[in-house]
């Protein structure tokens, strides 16, 4: 092979054209394709595969279709699924693991004490928000004066 810098030029855009040409034919063919979520199937199908002992029951959509809540059956565990481009993001969510809930309407907010996911924001829309509203809020953690009792009187 000749080592000339021509040679050389010619031999990486080859190489650059190749590998645009199947990114290209990935794309056609249907890769990468961002996930929407239409209804809870997928999200219910997702928490089953990831957690453990998880069985999947009433769930519902946001607004936007890139998240999804799934009650566990006996409603001991919550489950939360992200869409993030062509994947799935899962997690369970136990009573107080929810560090602060605040609600704008249809709109939550949810704050994690946690680095990885620290705050997830979900719009519903209004004929759910009211239930799912409720739901969350058994799950957010009580504050150290209600878990520690203080704030009441001291006994003498």
């Amino acid at each position: 092979m000749d080592d000339s810098p021509l040679a050389i030029l010619a031999v990486l855009a080859v190489s650059a054209l190749a590998v645009s040409g199947l990114i290209v034919l990935n794309r056609l063919i249907g890769g990468w394709q961002d996930i929407r979520f239409d209804d809870t199937a997928l999200p219910s199908q997702r928490l089953e595969e990831d957690v453990v002992g998880f069985r999947a029951g009433e769930g519902v959509v946001s607004a936007s279709g890139l998240a999804a809540l799934v009650m566990e059956q006996g409603e001991e565990r919550l489950g939360l699924v992200l869409a993030r481009a062509n994947r799935c993001v899962t997690r369970v969510i136990r009573p107080g693991e929810i560090d602060r809930l605040e609600a704008d309407g249809p709109r939550f907010h949810i704050h994690f004490n946690d680095f990885t996911l620290p705050r997830v924001t979900i719009d519903l829309d209004d004929a759910s928000a009211q239930g799912w509203g409720e739901r969350l809020r058994r799950f957010v953690r009580q504050s150290e004066a209600q878990t520690r009792g203080e704030g009441h009187a001291r006994a003498s």
